[in-house]
């Protein structure tokens, strides 16, 4: 635990090097390099079955950690997040989440936190524009106040950077000591990973380093944001997802792998069988297996055979079910989150509860720190833009959406139930406002009179016609008897004048 910045402390600091050394193993468990994760036990299968004598893998890649990292990633991030501002500074944040394509920042803390159980927002000020990226937490280290887990004084940032001088790769380490307000840059000479001499002013302007960046009248606080899994009291780091589980897939794989070496062992059976079924090689007198599909039995009546083993299927099955059934149980993962044992069409609340723990698990995860970090993070963002805010809100996306034909069936019960009306019901089912709902739930009473009003007979309607027909004639014949007196009229007017 470091309780300065002294950076030169990081070799006595056992916790901080067990902790980046556990990273590194659960980097191997992500990338599925098993001859390192495993390595003990790839060399005692090798020794056992050495690789000249089997084409059957020594340890098959079953990459769970992979599959269960990717369902949790898609599980929170996959319908979206909506982040809302101050309504006239709104634009300002959509615009520097599509620059930094946030959602995408968010996906890879969330890799790094479900992997190492640790995950890093940084935003910086590069030109002019603000930066929001992620930073792996194998390179960072919190400093904690007289060794309080709950009073961070600020946090170290690691870099190793290498630089070609006179042809000769030479290793350095950058590292960033931030503090409220401000940021120490300091580089040091590096041998095999080990932080050596510290580099003066002169020397560190060669690499185009400030020695203090100050953006305290933008932002007093913090500008390294770290997320974590679920901890206990006496911790202040988060748990891999791969912890609990690694066990289980380890024996997954080699059950797996042992059982892929046996069938390949007999995939070419040997032949057994007595003497007498062998050929006899008249020039060397040597009796030799032939070339044939047919085989001679044997002058002792005893017939060649196939070895062949004796699996037990069943028992493999019922071995391995178990183990992935620990993996359910470790992981909160149903098979249905890896598209196993799905059937048929099914309800978004059957669904839900199949998901249940998993859906427990992403709530958690959002509760525990990824809401108030984001908050954290748009803030110094918007601050760094000349454009502070007081209010942020997220707003995560359902991981499993809603099922339209249930809503659609409740809103409905509730509208027969006499609970809701149906204004209410127009709004939810639409996702309209109460003025378009009113215009829709009047179209939908006319179209009901137009649709309830009584049909007229054939009879009926041919007796409307004659009467429309009647009508007509009768207007018709009126409009010409008064054209016809307008127009004598007309005549005897001339007449008297003339």
């Amino acid at each position: 635990m470091f309780t300065n910045f002294d950076i030169t402390n990081l070799k006595y600091d056992s916790d901080t090097i067990d902790r980046f050394s556990k990273y590194d193993y659960y980097r191997n468990l992500y990338d599925g390099d098993f001859t390192k994760a495993f390595s003990s036990t790839v060399l005692k299968i090798r020794k056992r079955y050495p690789l000249d004598n089997t084409t059957a893998q020594s340890l098959i890649n079953i990459n769970m950690f992979w599959a269960l990292t990717d369902f949790f990633k898609g599980f929170l991030t996959n319908q979206g997040i909506n982040v809302n501002v101050d309504d006239d500074k709104q634009v300002v944040w959509d615009e520097i989440a599509k620059q930094n394509n946030f959602i995408s920042v968010l996906k890879e803390v969330y890799i790094d936190n479900s992997r190492f159980g640790n995950g890093l927002f940084k935003v910086a000020l590069e030109n002019g524009k603000v930066k929001v990226f992620s930073i792996s937490p194998d390179c960072w280290i919190p400093v904690f106040n007289q060794g309080n887990l709950n009073d961070i004084a600020g946090h170290i940032l690691v870099y190793p950077l290498e630089i070609l001088e006179n042809g000769v790769k030479k290793q350095y380490k950058k590292v960033e000591k931030h503090h409220k307000g401000y940021m120490e840059n300091e580089i040091y000479e590096a041998s095999n990973g080990v932080i050596g001499r510290k580099l003066d002013s002169d020397e560190m302007k060669n690499f185009g380093v400030n020695e203090v960046d100050d953006f305290s009248h933008l932002w007093n606080d913090f500008i390294v944001f770290p997320t974590k899994n679920t901890t206990e009291s006496d911790s202040y780091f988060g748990e891999s997802d791969y912890k609990r589980c690694k066990s289980v897939v380890e024996e997954i794989m080699l059950t797996v792998s042992q059982n892929s070496k046996i069938i390949n062992r007999h995939a070419n059976p040997k032949l057994s069988g007595s003497e007498q079924n062998l050929e006899m090689n008249p020039v060397t007198n040597e009796r030799f297996f032939p070339d044939t599909d047919f085989l001679k039995v044997g002058t002792d009546g005893v017939k060649p055979e196939y070895i062949t083993a004796d699996l037990q299927a069943d028992a493999i099955q019922k071995h391995l079910d178990m183990l992935m059934n620990f993996f359910y149980i470790l992981t909160k993962t149903p098979p249905q989150a890896y598209g196993l044992d799905i059937a048929g069409n099914m309800s978004g609340e059957s669904l839900r509860k199949i998901f249940i723990a998993a859906l427990s698990k992403v709530d958690d995860i959002k509760q525990v720190s990824f809401t108030s970090t984001i908050q954290n993070v748009v803030q110094c963002a918007m601050a760094f833009n000349s454009t502070p805010v007081e209010q942020v809100n997220v707003a995560w996306g359902e991981p499993i959406p809603s099922d339209y034909s249930e809503l659609v069936t409740t809103e409905t019960s509730r509208v027969t139930s006499g609970t809701q009306s149906k204004l209410t019901t127009i709004m939810t089912l639409d996702n309209v406002s109460e003025d378009d709902a009113r215009e829709e739930l009047k179209r939908i009473e006319e179209e009901k009179l137009a649709q309830e009003q009584p049909k007229m007979s054939l009879k009926e309607a041919l007796e409307a016609m004659r009467e429309e027909n009647n009508k007509n004639k009768t207007e018709k014949s009126e409009q010409i008897k008064q054209e016809t007196e307008n127009s004598l009229s007309t005549e005897q007017n001339v007449n008297v004048l003339n």
